[in-house]
């Protein structure tokens, strides 16, 4: 059961929290496949961290709906349901969509160049083919225009919801072009720039939409990752 520590344990952080962040991040970046044993007592000697907070960190991510836990019998992390992903996408669009209009209507020339400049880091990883530092830099991108009309507090409410939708896009990623992606954001910020809400909307509405358009042929390429009729 491969998964990455991208950051050692904080100062303050207990033991629990340090297992679920670190999980939490493998299972939405897909170093932890869908479908994919949890090992405990792996992932006790890779944290160097004893059972019982790595047990409570994935009662916590169970409740999310990202480990599947079967007493006595296997834990593993869920498939993806495309119900859920759709929903994660309608909350996304939804509360985004809002968020965007705020910002066409006035942002900060200090927002505004912090957004330019995470694009630019996005050029860089999408022409150097970083798949994970791309997605986190998207991730970021879209946090940042939350923080532009203070709704920080917002974003890090709907990223609770969302893991699904989450783990599709990084899926997708993986699949295609990064470069559509990075499009879309350069045409949402010419468009806040400009108070164009009308069209930094399509631009946005689409971006969003990408991951439900394309997941006919995510599931025909990955078939084990996605959960059937029946298990719903």
């Amino acid at each position: 059961m491969p998964f990455t520590i991208y950051d050692e344990r904080l100062q303050d952080e207990t033991a629990k929290q340090y297992a679920y962040r670190t999980l939490r991040r493998n299972i939405l970046l897909l170093d932890m496949l869908p479908g994919e044993a949890v090992v405990e007592k792996d992932i006790c000697a890779r944290l160097k961290v004893s059972r019982t907070p790595v047990r409570e960190a994935l009662l916590e991510l169970s409740r999310e709906r990202l480990i599947d836990i079967v007493p006595q019998r296997s834990t593993q992390v869920t498939l993806l349901d495309e119900q859920l992903v759709e929903q994660g996408r309608f909350l996304r669009e939804h509360i985004e969509l809002a968020v965007l209009e705020l910002a066409c209507k006035g942002i900060s020339i200090k927002a505004l160049e912090s957004l330019k400049a995470n694009l630019a880091e996005q050029e860089k990883l999408a022409a150097a083919q970083d798949i994970i530092g791309f997605f986190m830099k998207d991730s970021e991108f879209h946090r940042q225009l939350f923080t532009a009309v203070d709704k920080d507090t917002v974003y890090d409410a709907i990223s609770l919801y969302i893991p699904h939708f989450t783990r599709e896009r990084m899926l997708r990623l993986q699949m295609f072009d990064a470069i559509e992606l990075l499009h879309d954001h350069k045409h949402i910020i010419e468009n806040m720039e400009n108070h164009d809400f009308k069209t930094a909307r399509l631009y946005m509405k689409r971006h969003l939409d990408r991951v439900i358009c394309d997941q006919k042929i995510l599931k025909e390429a990955y078939p084990t990752y996605f959960s059937s009729s029946r298990e719903r």
